[in-house]
């Protein structure tokens, strides 16, 4: 073989692994661009979840605000029954529960 031939199956040689190494690197570039996808995607379902857990949590101090306010005027209506009514209440209660009278 002549030299111009050698040269030239070597060269061939040559751009037949530099295509392998550019299908090889754009593999890897393809796999990292599916990784950078799913980060981005991962970011975005958190900021998703982070968003509704705010939401809920809004909307779960308001419901124990509303919660507290009407347990608070039943209490104050509670409180504001005499005991003499309250003993009877809880005499009727007794006799209805237990069926016996209720002791001093």
């Amino acid at each position: 073989m002549s030299n111009i031939s050698l040269l030239v199956e070597e060269e061939i040689k040559a751009l037949k692994r530099i295509e392998e190494a550019k299908k090889e690197a754009e593999k890897i570039v393809e796999k990292a661009k599916e990784e950078a996808r799913k980060i981005k995607d991962l970011k975005l379902i958190l900021e998703k979840v982070s968003k509704y857990i705010d939401e809920q949590e809004k909307l779960l101090k308001e419901e124990a605000e509303s919660l507290r306010r009407k347990y608070f005027e039943i209490a104050e209506k509670i409180r504001l029954i005499p005991s003499e009514e309250i003993d009877k209440i809880a005499e009727e209660i007794v006799m209805e529960v237990v069926g016996l009278e209720r002791g001093d």
